[in-house]
């Protein structure tokens, strides 16, 4: 019988409760132990605070569930820990009776996700934030009952809630700016200091989706007061925190330690270019034929390593966990006598709105990078160690933009080179997918601008206007990158095709590689009403060769091999050109009317 594969269940317990896939990790918690103490209770302050960066939809969020289930108390009953023992029933780590006799349900655990801090404003983000604050405080309001806090501590404990009785908050934080956002920075400072004094043992703090407020805060213009909260906040309750035993932060983006996690000396971070921890989060190759050899799904390996794997976490083959189950799910689902396709199961979990900047950037020596990334390519890249959040636009150098790409998945390292420049290629069919959504969109009608252009060409050429057609071209040509595998003329044959495809309608003819006369020209429109045609043959130019020769040769072509015949039988006036292509230009020519 096959495991249940539970669709957006990203809570360790739920899905083990419910049966569902987990593929075994917890042979990991050991080291996390060893990093940090041997016993219950002793902190090591070196080394005690972990952060992970990893492409988005790769499991961290689970991974943090699973270390809150594996290490918290049970706060009512702390010296009952039969539910913890009954969720790692099975798993790797239960094997090791003495580790999980010391550390199984032994620790205060504060587990909170960023990824809801966002807002147009400063001052809508903090609301946000506040909220998550006060639901994170009121999980423990048991604390406030407990005698081992003070007066003064139960003051700062419900002052924190009480926030919520602030009916005009916008106000409240005009006029309080300085106090709230010293509330927001020592939260969790103080309520790692609170459950030491209530339960005498140090704490494992969880941060998930660490970089998200700051991503937001960029688009929103406001990315510099809320670093200034996000670093307080880490810099209280990860530097010399004597409440802290563990922290465990996870993101995609290794944000500059200067600018963040400024004076946190016992922070280590642990990319995908970090041998150590690589397969910690992730499936591996090994993993994948396993769980599709358990799902029945063995016959399907070949679709779903050409689909979802490729991401190489520094040696590492991976594949992304959410795409896999979510094949396996539609694969289980579908009836025997019909096909399983793979999906793209990983663009909708984002907006892809880094590709479109990307594809929308007029530099001819970009696109060809793009272009060379989407026919199977790599490119390399300058790529610091750390980052910091750019602004993003169609101004931002190609390098930063697939740095980004990098860390959020949809490149991958292919190798680091010895002068540091790192070696990227497109991991997979499911995220060149992403691409080529976004090409349709771009290059397409519902893009205003390419519809525009498109427009202009098709009425320059029935114009009979060569050199104004030539500028055209040129300039869509900057941009233009293809998901479809052309090579020597068939790349511009191609865009030129699909570029006047869009301008076609009912009195408008459109023909590709139609046999005319005593060949197949390559592209020929004709308007039905006005009695008017254009022939177009292109030619790939060689580095070599003159364009205007080269051009002069198309048009012989044109009339050697009699393509306009058809459309002089019926009275049409003809527009003959020849079109050399090199690269991201083109040299246009228009034959003569005797031609």
């Amino acid at each position: 019988m096959t495991e249940e594969i539970a669709r957006g269940r990203e809570g360790f317990g739920s899905l083990r409760a419910h049966d569902g896939i987990y593929i075994d990790k917890t042979a990991y918690l050991k080291d996390f132990m060893l990093r940090c103490a041997s016993k219950p209770g002793e902190g090591d302050a070196e080394s005690a605070v972990m952060l992970f960066t990893r492409p988005r939809r790769f499991g961290k969020t689970l991974t943090l569930s699973m270390l809150e289930s594996f290490f918290a108390l049970n706060y009512q009953n702390p010296g009952d820990t039969s539910r913890a023992h009954k969720l790692f029933e099975g798993l790797a780590i239960s094997e090791d009776k003495e580790f999980c006799r010391l550390h199984l349900g032994q620790y205060p655990v504060i587990s909170i996700s960023l990824k809801e801090i966002e807002g147009s404003s400063f001052t809508r983000a903090m609301s946000e934030f506040f909220s998550l604050m006060r639901r994170l405080y009121d999980s423990f309001s048991f604390l406030s009952e407990s005698k081992a806090l003070t007066a003064t501590d139960k003051i700062l404990f419900q002052k924190m809630l009480d926030t919520a009785k602030i009916t005009e908050f916008d106000a409240w934080l005009d006029s309080n700016n300085a106090g709230a956002c010293q509330m927001i920075e020592d939260s969790l400072l103080d309520l790692t200091g609170f459950l030491e004094k209530v339960y005498g043992r140090k704490v494992i703090v969880l941060v998930d989706e660490y970089d998200v407020p700051l991503q937001k805060a960029k688009v929103g213009g406001y990315y510099q007061e809320m670093l200034e909260v996000v670093r307080g906040m880490f810099g209280k309750v990860f530097k010399t925190n004597k409440s802290l035993l563990l922290g465990v932060v996870t993101g995609c983006l290794r944000i500059s330690r200067e600018s963040i996690f400024t004076g946190i000396n016992n922070f280590t971070v642990f990319s995908t270019f970090d041998v150590e921890y690589r397969d910690f989060i992730g499936f591996t190759k090994k993993e994948t034929q396993a769980l599709l050899k358990d799902q029945g799904l063995s016959a399907y390996e070949p679709m779903v390593m050409d689909w979802y794997d490729g991401y190489n976490f520094s040696g590492a083959s991976m594949l992304c966990p959410w795409s896999v189950l979510m094949f396996c799910k539609r694969a289980l689902r579908t009836p025997a006598d019909q096909q399983v396709l793979p999906q793209n199961f990983w663009a909708n979990t984002s907006g892809n709105d880094i590709i479109e900047i990307c594809l929308k950037r007029r530099d001819a020596r970009d696109s060809e990078r793009l272009q060379n990334l989407l026919d199977g390519g790599t490119e390399l890249i300058d790529f610091p160690e750390y980052t910091t959040y750019p602004e993003l636009d169609e101004h931002s150098s190609l390098d930063t933009m697939l740095g980004m790409m990098l860390q959020t998945g949809y490149v991958t390292a292919v190798n680091v080179t010895p002068d540091k420049k790192v070696e990227v290629k497109i991991p997979n069919k499911e995220v060149w997918d992403c691409f080529e959504q976004k090409t349709r969109l771009i290059f397409g009608k519902e893009n205003p601008q390419w519809l525009s252009a498109a427009y202009s060409l098709k009425d320059t050429l029935f114009l009979g206007d060569a050199d104004k057609a030539q500028s055209v071209i040129n300039t869509m040509l900057l941009n233009f990158v293809s998901v479809r595998d052309y090579s020597y003329e068939s790349f511009y044959h191609g865009f030129l095709l699909g570029v006047l495809s869009i301008t076609a309608d009912s009195s408008l003819h459109l023909a590709s590689n139609q046999e005319s006369g005593k060949g197949f020209s390559d592209i020929t429109l004709s308007h039905q009403l006005n009695k008017r045609a254009v022939i177009i043959e292109l030619k790939k130019l060689s580095p070599d060769e003159e364009a205007d020769a080269l051009c002069a040769a198309a048009l012989k072509q044109i009339e050697e091999c009699r393509y306009a015949y058809p459309f002089e039988q019926k009275g049409y006036e003809i527009f003959k050109y020849g079109i050399a292509f090199l690269g991201k230009e083109c040299r246009v020519v228009k034959g003569r009317r005797g031609d």
